[in-house]
């Protein structure tokens, strides 16, 4: 089995994996952490994708979203991608921590590159989906937000799609030197009484898969406008935010009763603040100045 770790787990996986990982995700997380769970993901058999899929569709649906449905397989959960061409099945237990994922073999043509190629794992929706899952159980959380570092703090961007989360950890990477650790989805965790913010093997759009971590400062809501300006939030209000932008696994709830305590305990404890914005220099020194001063403060 090969070893990866994020966010404080530890992901073992078959020799099948790394070979269907063709953006080579996981060859990031080889560097052994601390770990205090485990993650095991196999690869199924191709030959049996058709049957594992008739099966898992004819369970009960737990949840669906664009990309896949979610079914209740009475001693797990099943994960089946939704597209015609690609036949896509992940099964797990009821933890989330054993995962087979069968994944057709045949290939399929891609209008977007203009040749056949062949299904890769699903990386980005049901292993993403099940291991966020299986962190709920086991005191973590991710969020959709960019997570940044400066001078050994952390601060995560939150906001709708398109709210500019990637453009604000950006500026801080071009006028403060800040790393940028990942741009969405990075994974939480309350680690020797501090907040840690985790790079994780997925991302949306930037595309940065990195195994990194810094202890949260602040996170910042964002909201365009017009003209800068930021303001405190108080712990009902970063809850209302935070539940709009966590991975809920609304379909199973124990899950969810730890994604809720989680979210809960990060709002009390890590200051949160509203920035009305635009994306330039100005919004980014705005917001830097004042989480540095809370932190002079302190």
């Amino acid at each position: 089995m090969h070893e990866y770790y994020f966010a404080n787990y530890r992901l073992l996986t078959d020799d099948g994996i790394a070979s269907r990982d063709p953006k080579k995700r996981l060859a990031n997380f080889t560097v052994p952490k601390p770990y205090t769970h485990t993650f095991i993901l196999r690869l199924g058999e191709e030959k049996d994708v058709d049957e594992k899929q008739e099966w898992a569709l004819g369970c009960p649906l737990a949840y669906e979203t664009e990309r896949f449905t979610i079914h209740d397989t009475g001693n797990g959960w099943a994960f089946v991608d939704k597209s015609n061409r690609i036949h896509r099945v992940l099964l797990c237990d009821r933890t989330y921590g054993d995962l087979t994922a069968y994944v057709t073999g045949t290939p399929y043509y891609s209008e977007r590159l203009g040749r056949y190629i062949k299904a890769a794992l699903p990386f980005a929706s049901t292993i993403r989906a099940a291991c966020e899952a299986g962190m709920a159980l086991r005191d973590g959380l991710p969020l959709h937000a960019s997570l940044v570092e400066k001078d050994g703090f952390g601060v995560i961007f939150l906001g709708p799609s398109g709210m500019g989360k990637s453009t604000q950890a950006k500026l801080w990477e071009q006028y403060f030197g800040a790393d940028f650790l990942i741009g969405d989805r990075p994974g939480l965790r309350k680690i020797d009484g501090k907040w840690i913010g985790f790079g994780m093997p997925w991302d949306g759009k930037d595309r940065i898969y990195r195994q990194v971590s810094a202890p949260v400062r602040a996170l910042v809501w964002l909201e365009q406008a017009k003209e800068n300006r930021i303001s405190p939030m108080d712990p009902v209000q970063a809850m209302t935010v935070m539940l709009e932008q966590a991975m809920m696994p609304v379909w199973d709830d124990k899950a969810m009763d730890g994604a809720s305590a989680m979210m809960g305990a990060l709002a009390r404890e890590v200051p949160m603040y509203h920035l009305r914005c635009l994306p330039d220099e100005a919004a980014a020194r705005l917001t830097y100045d004042t989480i540095c001063k809370e932190q002079t403060d302190e």
